[in-house]
């Protein structure tokens, strides 16, 4: 009998074709591969993506299109968690849109019950304080929370999260 694949969110800035992001991606990709193999467990990679055929062909996996809820909504309901990974997605500086989108998408996979990782996230900068309530909020209830330097460990610091809680990759 063969196993059902457990299906894997994975929320971040892809399919804007920004190298760095994609890179991101890829390294996610290639380490979940490596640990369900290790784990003897099939992973199904969900991708929410602003280009989603591009991203399916580019890597051969599912993706949806991150700004429709619906799709959004239906592939977290279906999973098995969601990863939101990597690039600095939680930082005001390119605009007040970033954190509330990228919170959004961690809180409703926590309120469907999901458990949420954090994975080597640049934290900041995030002027806006009425910010950093939220942030340790959703924060809190997140399985795992990686940060890719050792600001970022500082800057949740300050917002309240404790520091069991950050690992520095």
């Amino acid at each position: 009998m063969v196993a059902t694949p457990k299906k894997i969110v994975i929320s971040g800035y892809y399919g804007f074709h920004n190298s760095g992001d994609e890179a991101v991606l890829q390294s996610i990709l290639i380490a979940l591969q490596q640990h369900a193999q290790a784990a003897g467990i099939e992973i199904e990679p969900i991708v929410l993506s602003i280009d989603p055929e591009w991203t399916s062909a580019t890597y051969g996996v599912k993706s949806v299109h991150r700004m429709k809820l619906v799709e959004v909504r239906q592939a977290i309901y279906e999973s098995s968690g969601l990863i939101s990974g990597g690039g600095s997605l939680l930082q005001d500086v390119t605009g007040s849109k970033s954190i509330p989108y990228y919170l959004g998408i961690i809180k409703l996979a926590q309120w469907m019950g999901k458990p949420t990782f954090i994975y080597a996230q640049g934290i900041g900068p995030v002027h806006r304080k009425l910010f950093h309530p939220l942030i340790k909020s959703v924060f809190r209830k997140c399985t795992y929370i990686s940060v890719r330097d050792e600001q970022s460990r500082e800057l949740l610091l300050s917002m309240g999260l404790e520091q069991k809680n950050i690992e520095v990759v």
